[in-house]
């Protein structure tokens, strides 16, 4: 494996919001945060030093994760409302409230300069609000950033903080589709691509396969909206679209996702034709 003599260009960080439940931790499917600009990440623990004998008896380092910040060109909207809470109303405003419960997430980036193209998953990340900063225009434009503060922390199922990914490896073209877990289930799909013709109209297969035989389809959405199981069916991981369901749309080229209840989803380019 080549060496990093140099690591630079942060990039492809994602986020998925935690659910827990009784102990049990979900993620969300993965979106992205583009204009990363910054990442730093500080270890956190302190020596456990024990006495005896005259000695030095017992001398043993503890994980507690990493502290350290997140620089962003801009902090999303999607972010503010996915992670801090934040409300959009009926007329767009996006707004704060004080009692807003914040979520955790799991943070996902690469490295433009790592010649591994190693991927890099942190599994419950804490995120603070960022600071307010702008000033007046000068005879230079410079850019204000948005930095916030982040605590990565053990998982509280696994106790794993976080892990890294080679290209070639299992869960690697899906890293940014589904959070990374070890002995994860993975899923595919045979072609990325479908088309439904408005003047010759037939039902819409997605062939995926899963590394779990025990799996089934939890889901399947239109551009973020659930299809709805009357205009669907399911052969174990495979969807069909009923043909009356997708007579519906307009010409034009849509997302189809398809979430499972183990592993990472996996999305379909439909265009629908005249």
């Amino acid at each position: 494996m080549p060496k990093n003599k140099v690591k630079f260009g942060l990039k492809n960080a994602h986020y998925a919001v935690i659910t827990e439940l009784n102990g049990v931790v979900t993620y969300g499917t993965p979106k992205p945060i583009p204009g990363a600009v910054n990442l730093v990440q500080n270890p956190v623990g302190d020596p456990v030093l024990f006495h005896a004998d005259d000695i030095e008896y017992f001398n043993e380092d503890t994980n507690n994760g990493y502290d350290g910040s997140l620089e962003m060109a801009l902090i999303p909207d999607d972010f503010r409302v996915d992670v801090f809470g934040d409300e959009i109303d009926a007329n767009g405003a996006l707004i704060e409230n004080a009692d807003a419960k914040p979520n955790k997430i799991a943070l996902m980036y690469e490295f433009t300069g790592d010649v591994n193209k190693i991927r890099h998953v942190n599994y419950n990340v804490k995120v603070s609000r960022p600071n307010i900063d702008g000033s007046t225009k000068t005879n230079t434009k410079e850019p204000k950033t948005e930095t916030m503060n982040i605590a990565v922390r053990p998982a509280v199922d696994t106790s794993n903080v976080k892990a890294k990914l080679e290209q070639d490896k299992t869960g690697y073209d899906t890293f940014f589709t589904a959070v990374y877990l070890k002995n994860a289930v993975n899923n595919s799909v045979a072609v990325s691509t479908a088309t439904f013709s408005l003047a010759a109209p037939a039902n819409v297969t997605i062939d995926a396969t899963s590394t779990d035989a025990t799996n089934t389809i939890k889901d399947v959405k239109l551009d973020g909206v659930s299809i709805g199981g009357a205009n669907m069916s399911y052969i174990g991981v495979d969807a069909t679209i009923l043909s009356a369901y997708l007579s519906t749309l307009d010409i034009g080229t849509y997302t189809i996702t398809v979430e499972f209840v183990k592993g990472n989803a996996i999305t379909v380019t439909l265009t629908v034709t005249a």
